[in-house]
C-alpha cells in the first residue's frame, strides 16, 4: 500500500546514484530534480509538478538514480514500491499516458543534447570501431578479449582497411599463448 510521507524544506528524497526501488508522486509542495547537462556539464533543474511521478525510470529499470531529488518547500510525497506502482498503473491508464508524454519529452531533450555534442566530432564506421576495440584490449594486455575481437574483425571485414594489422596482431597473440 503506497504511503504518504511529509518532507521538510531542505530534505533530500534521494541522491544521484542511490539504489532505485521506490517511485514517488508529489502530492503537495515543491521538489527539484537536479541533473548534469551532458552538453554543458552544468546542473539543470526540473521542478516536479503536483500530481507528477518521479523516480520512475530508475526504479522500473533497476538502475541507480540519475538525479538528486531535493525538497524546496515543505511537501507531502506518496511513495510506491515497484509492485505497488505496477498494480496502480494497470488500473490507471491515464497515468501511463501522462508518463509516456514525460518520457517522450525527456528522450527528445537527450537526443537534442547528444546531437549537439556529437555534431562536431568525427564519425567512426563500424569497421573502425571494431578495430579500435581490439586496439583497446591489446593496449591493456587483455589477450583473450583482443583475440576474440580481432577474430571477429578478420571474419567480418576480410578486406578491411586494417586487415593486415589485425592479422599480424592475431598471429602475435596466438604465438604468445603457445
Amino acid at each position: 500500500m503506497p504511503k504518504s510521507n511529509p518532507y521538510k524544506q531542505g530534505s533530500i528524497v534521494y541522491f544521484q546514484g542511490d539504489r532505485a526501488d521506490k517511485i514517488f508522486v508529489l502530492q503537495s509542495g515543491v521538489v527539484d530534480l537536479c541533473t548534469k547537462n551532458i552538453e554543458t556539464g552544468y546542473e539543470t533543474h526540473d521542478l516536479v509538478q503536483r500530481g507528477e511521478f518521479f523516480g520512475v525510470k530508475s526504479a522500473l529499470g533497476g538502475y541507480p538514480r540519475e538525479e538528486l531529488a531535493s525538497v524546496l518547500a515543505d511537501s507531502v510525497i506518496m511513495t510506491f514500491t515497484v509492485p505497488e506502482f505496477e498494480a496502480f498503473a494497470r488500473n490507471n491508464t491515464r497515468i501511463v499516458l501522462k508518463m509516456l508524454k514525460v518520457f517522450s519529452k525527456q528522450l527528445r531533450e537527450v537526443n537534442k543534447q547528444l546531437s549537439t555534442v556529437t555534431k562536431d566530432e568525427e564519425t567512426t564506421t563500424p569497421e573502425e570501431g571494431l578495430f579500435n576495440v581490439a586496439k583497446f584490449y591489446i593496449q591493456r594486455k587483455r589477450l583473450k578479449e583482443s583475440e576474440y575481437v580481432l577474430r571477429k574483425y578478420i571474419e567480418t571485414y576480410p578486406s578491411g582497411n586494417n586487415i593486415a594489422e589485425a592479422k599480424a596482431q592475431y598471429a602475435k597473440i596466438a604465438a604468445e599463448k603457445a
